[in-house]
């Protein structure tokens, strides 16, 4: 099942109180990205990370322990297993935002995949991992995804 778009919240927007709460790994993520490299093989690249945007002005959502960015062993895995079982499950995975860098295309649940160019971090063939963002209401979900009722890929 899709996330509803109730569940988004943008983290570049994060309150202050926010600020002071969500101060290391979402258990969410964790638990996604554990779950990914044992399936699928790959890399946690990382989740928490106090730092900007990369067009600097806001607070990234690795600030905040809500993205994890998974770089994928094969790309026609990525595009025909992963991908569609990460937008099929996102609501029961808390996942509000996948960014695909190769593919130039950004997922959510409001307006689906949708191609976003070629600039920037877009576009790069050594870019091979995807940006996942957690739902603020399930940031701190550390139920393991083989105990969360949905069928594995």
């Amino acid at each position: 099942m899709t996330v509803n778009k109730t569940d988004y919240y943008n983290w570049q927007k994060a309150t202050p109180l926010d600020k002071q709460r969500f101060k290391s790994a979402s258990p969410n993520l964790v638990a996604l990205n554990d779950y990914l490299v044992k399936r699928f093989g790959g890399t946690n690249l990382g989740i928490y990370n106090r730092r900007e945007v990369r067009s600097g002005g806001a607070p990234s959502s690795h600030s905040f322990g809500a993205a994890l960015d998974y770089r994928y062993d094969s790309r026609n895995e990525a595009t025909k297993h992963i991908l569609p079982w990460l937008v099929k499950n996102s609501k029961e995975l808390g996942i509000q935002i996948i960014q695909d860098y190769v593919g130039c295309a950004i997922w959510s649940p409001h307006k689906g995949w949708r191609i976003v160019g070629k600039d920037g971090e877009f576009g790069q063939p050594w870019a091979t991992w995807f940006h996942i963002e957690t739902t603020k209401t399930d940031w701190k979900n550390g139920t393991r995804i083989e105990s969360r009722g949905i069928v594995l890929p």
